[in-house]
């Protein structure tokens, strides 16, 4: 075994492999474990949106997961003409990105390894235990069995967390009754457009291209719901759904993988226990449509990473890392109430969810209905909780330019490649913030963020305002010391 990282993550998933990449980019010792010998090239999730690309922008890590997948601006709705457009969002992503989860977590492994992460395959965590100083993971690997300790333990092994059973942290939900179907595979005649949907009384077909010319298939077919989940799906029975719901063959072959499998809603009672925490399907897990699930986890690791470097360095303020659950655990489940109700939504076929669901459709050609649906989909209406009083804290701050020096960032996101925080605004230099420069880094904006933005914004390394305002004062220095914790004192 390598020596005892500082963060042990246990589970070489999408949160995991981010995690990683997070701590290690910040100089955090860490190790990954994971029981498969290598990772699944079978993967549920084939969607990144564009709050997920610009976290990863942010930290310089976007490139591979664009060169693997291929942009779609407009998502079919299922009404054959009908379609979500990604043009009305402030982004440098004004798209979904379709990308097999197994390519984004090839770049997450990437950016991770080359950060200085270790990822130890073939390596199951069997039990742990915990003190006030650390926390003793027994390890069961190739060489045998170990016992590995470290400062803290992030739990992103999936649905069947051995980290969550080991802590006796209940995971309440729900399984569904519903089969669906759901493959990668090539097709002879595609319909057009190329990314394309149609529900039907019979059910929905949706099909996603992806840049090496495979389509992700997934079906929703009402009259074999009841077949169990654990039946293999046959290329005979997927084509035969999807040609009674498209009307038509379009010649479904050369899978790569068939799957039937049933969702489930749960959530975790809590994301931490002392110094164990869970983050991904670990602390809750959905249906997986829109690949809100990918989205979730990786956000987690965003949120999460920081926090943790701020500990682990010593500037961490009182109840920092408490903060990662009280912001986390209402996204998650905003995120199953809402795909609990899309799910049931999309499988009822009762006259009032038929009804419903042309009402759906027809209320989308409303713009402004439209553009709210889209900036949901994208994730960038995520906020976390605001200060009382403050309409601007916890708001997600969009990508801008720079005034720039000769070979500096020229964009606002570029700010972040360190994770630092960063003290922002436009008309002039940012204020100063004695004490706290090796946390922040400062640059001036070519334009303003947006309409009734305050002059000076305080920005935390996820891309979340940690306080804006016109005159920098007192306000700046409570969040400074609130977020970044003591200044640095300087000796006389």
């Amino acid at each position: 075994m390598p020596p005892s990282p500082q963060v042990l993550i246990v589970g070489a998933g999408p949160a995991g492999l981010a995690l990683a990449a997070e701590l290690a980019g910040f100089g955090v010792s860490c190790q990954v474990v994971d029981k498969r010998t290598g990772r699944s090239r079978l993967s549920r999730a084939c969607t990144v949106e564009p709050r997920t690309l610009e976290l990863l922008d942010m930290r310089g890590r976007v490139g591979d997961v664009l060169a693997w997948g291929r942009e779609c601006p407009h998502p079919p709705l299922g009404n054959e003409d009908g379609y979500l457009d990604y043009g009305l969002l402030d982004t440098p992503f004004p798209f979904s990105l379709s990308i097999p989860q197994a390519r984004t977590e090839d770049a997450l492994q990437a950016a991770a390894e080359k950060a200085g992460a270790v990822l130890l395959f073939g390596t199951e965590m069997t039990g742990l235990s915990q003190d006030d100083d650390g926390v003793d993971v027994e390890l069961t690997g190739p060489e045998g069995p170990a016992t590995v300790r470290a400062r803290y333990v992030v739990g992103c092994d999936g649905v069947n967390s051995t980290v969550r059973d080991a802590l006796g942290v209940e995971f309440d939900g729900w399984n569904y009754d519903q089969s669906l179907m759901m493959a990668d595979a090539r097709l002879s005649g595609p319909p057009g457009p190329a990314e394309y949907a149609r529900i039907t009384r019979r059910g929905m077909a949706a099909l996603f291209p992806f840049r090496d010319g495979t389509y992700r298939v997934i079906v929703l077919d009402r009259e074999k719901f009841t077949v169990p989940a654990d039946e293999p799906l046959t290329l005979e029975d997927l084509s035969e759904s999807c040609a009674a719901i498209l009307g038509a063959d379009i010649g479904i072959h050369s899978p790569l993988w068939l799957s039937r499998f049933r969702s489930s809603q749960r959530h975790a009672k809590t994301y931490r226990v002392g110094r164990v925490l869970l983050a991904g399907d670990a602390a809750h897990t959905h249906i997986p449509s829109g690949g809100q699930g990918l989205q979730t986890g990786i956000q987690d690791a965003f949120n999460l990473g920081w926090k943790l470097r701020a500990v682990l360095d010593g500037w961490a303020p009182r109840g920092l890392l408490d903060s990662y659950e009280a912001e986390r655990y209402p996204i998650a489940a905003e995120t199953l109430r809402k795909t609990d109700l899309s799910f049931r939504f999309e499988t009822s076929d009762s006259l009032p969810a038929r009804v419903l669901r042309k009402a759906a459709m027809w209320s989308m050609r409303i713009r402004p209905v439209h553009r709210l649906n889209v900036l949901h989909l994208s994730g960038l209406t995520l906020r976390y909780p605001a200060d009382k009083g403050d309409r601007w804290s916890g708001r997600r701050v969009p990508d801008r330019p720079l005034v720039a020096a000769p070979g500096g960032p020229e964009r606002l996101y570029e700010l972040f490649r360190s994770g630092h925080f960063v003290l922002t605004g436009t008309g002039g230099c940012p204020p100063a913030a004695a004490g706290w420069e090796e946390r922040l880094r400062t640059g001036v904006l070519a334009e303003p963020l947006g309409t009734g933005w305050p002059a000076h914004v305080l920005i935390r390394p996820d891309g979340y305002v940690a306080w804006a305002g016109v005159e920098p004062g007192r306000g700046l220095t409570r969040a400074l010391r609130r977020w970044c914790g003591e200044p640095r004192t300087v000796a006389g």
